[in-house]
């Protein structure tokens, strides 16, 4: 990674076939997975990566919502830039922006993320500013963006013109991560496994609004719930859960996310 005057880090990414689906276009996952990869790198280089908190302090990194926008996609071979910069503290969070850019360097997404610490002895989040003095955060008003990206409709809330199956993953040991819990970036592999094969070959992302909600770990018992919110002839929207079977009490919501989708042209 790059990192500029301005703490702005810079990286690009090569889309392999892997990351790809059935029309060698870039999948949703493949996009988050970019973004917490930027998140992680330039965390590491300011010496405040997961690793760096665990081993100082017994604290960790905990995303806990992200909004992507997208204007495009990418195919098969695509080589993608990004930018990531870390932003003033907004509550407990830490702001962090993650903007895209294709191959033409047109803009591809831009995305908030919201990250939280996590104190693991005491269960308990940390006041951002114990770190900040670590972060150079950019002032200038191109970088100065509104983290305030409001809350995920709940899907109990949310309009529900078809509500589809119920798909049931299986958290297996390549989904965990290093606080030993499954991933954030598998719940998009999640979700995006309940979708209909024909919205998910006519249609594009234009819209994915997530927010992680509890934590799931190796052979929990967990399910994803799907229900179109909204139609027309060349637009889709949609609200998903996912939810976590509990011994012996009510089910725990474990992730919600809302999703827009507009017609490939």
């Amino acid at each position: 990674m790059r990192i500029d005057e301005n703490n702005i880090g810079y990286k690009d990414f090569f889309v392999r076939a892997r990351d790809t689906d059935m029309l060698y276009r870039a999948t949703v996952p493949f996009f988050f997975s970019a973004i917490q990869e930027m998140g992680g790198e330039h965390a590491a280089e300011m010496g405040v990566s997961i690793a760096d908190l665990m081993s100082e302090k017994d604290w960790t990194w905990v995303i806990t919502r992200t909004r992507v926008i997208f204007h495009g996609t990418a195919s098969w071979r695509d080589t993608i830039s990004l930018e990531t910069w870390p932003e003033e503290p907004f509550g407990l969070h830490v702001p962090r922006v993650v903007n895209g850019y294709g191959n033409d360097g047109k803009p591809l997404f831009e995305a908030m993320t919201l990250w939280a610490i996590l104190d693991l002895a005491r269960k308990r989040p940390v006041r951002p500013k114990e770190l900040m003095d670590r972060f150079s955060i950019p002032t200038d008003e191109k970088h100065l963006i509104d983290p305030d990206i409001g809350k995920v409709t709940p899907y109990a809330e949310a309009p529900k013109l078809r509500e589809y199956p119920v798909y049931r993953p299986v958290p297996v040991f390549y989904d965990l991560d290093y606080n030993r819990h499954v991933n954030n970036t598998v719940y998009l592999d999640w979700i995006m496994a309940a979708m209909e094969e024909e919205v998910m070959k006519d249609f594009m992302p234009s819209v994915i609004d997530v927010q992680w909600k509890r934590q799931t770990f190796h052979n929990d018992r967990v399910y994803v719930e799907t229900a179109m919110t909204g139609e027309s002839d060349d637009t889709v929207s949609f609200a998903h859960r996912i939810m976590k079977e509990e011994e012996g009490k009510e089910d725990s919501i474990a992730f919600e996310a809302s999703s827009e989708w507009k017609r490939c042209r």
